[in-house]
């Protein structure tokens, strides 16, 4: 129970995060790199959060380490 929790509000504050560093990007496009370490966490964590955006239709990968709104 709680270890889910846990996780979720985690990955759930990790996402608000990450949406905020995307809509303070000047060119709408955010370097997955650079958000990570902005970010503090591992690459897989950015991507647990682009596959879930990317999948709900929010963003759009432009490369492999670019993502940007739809």
């Amino acid at each position: 129970g709680n270890v889910n929790c846990r996780y979720d509000n985690s990955l759930g504050l990790l996402t608000r995060k990450f949406v905020t560093l995307l809509r303070g990007s000047p060119t709408g496009v955010l370097d997955l790199n650079q958000a990570a370490a902005q970010l503090g966490v591992q690459k897989r964590r950015i991507y647990d959060i682009t596959n879930v955006l990317e999948g709900i239709g929010l963003i759009e990968k432009q490369s492999k380490n670019n993502v940007r709104w739809k």
